[in-house]
């Protein structure tokens, strides 16, 4: 029976130039029509802060949340998804994470921001980072 699942593993493939040539080509793309500012952790928490102050909608993107939701969405070229998602104080390392990797063009297979740092959340303060030795 062992033998039957290690026949029907698939080899792993190896990257090859070409693919790496091509997710480069397309960091450089997305760099180049990226409109605006680059999101940080910091902007995250301002918006997250302002929406939460504005309103008690419950996460709805109505009134003065759509407006603030609106304004990060314009000022730093993200899109709807993910600028309602920092407003609602969801996945702000992972959005700063993509578009860091994006500005640098690091392919995110390589080091990225949190192989080089650690990120310690501060009881709804905010986030520090410090780097690793």
């Amino acid at each position: 029976m062992a033998n039957y699942y290690e026949e029907d593993e698939e080899p792993v493939k190896k990257k090859t130039k070409h693919s790496y040539e091509r997710k480069l080509a397309k960091l450089k793309e997305l760099r180049d029509k990226h409109k605006g500012e680059w999101l940080t952790i910091e902007t995250c928490n301002d918006y997250y802060n302002r929406a939460k102050a504005a309103s008690p909608n419950d996460c709805q993107d109505i009134g003065e949340r759509r407006k603030i939701r609106m304004e990060l969405q314009e000022k730093y070229g993200i899109a709807e998804i993910e600028a309602i998602n920092i407003v609602n104080g969801f996945h702000f390392v992972e959005y700063v994470q993509k578009y860091d990797n994006i500005k640098n063009l690091r392919i995110p297979s390589e080091p990225s921001l949190a192989d080089r740092q650690y990120i310690t959340v501060v009881q709804n303060e905010g986030y520090s980072f410090e780097e690793k030795d």
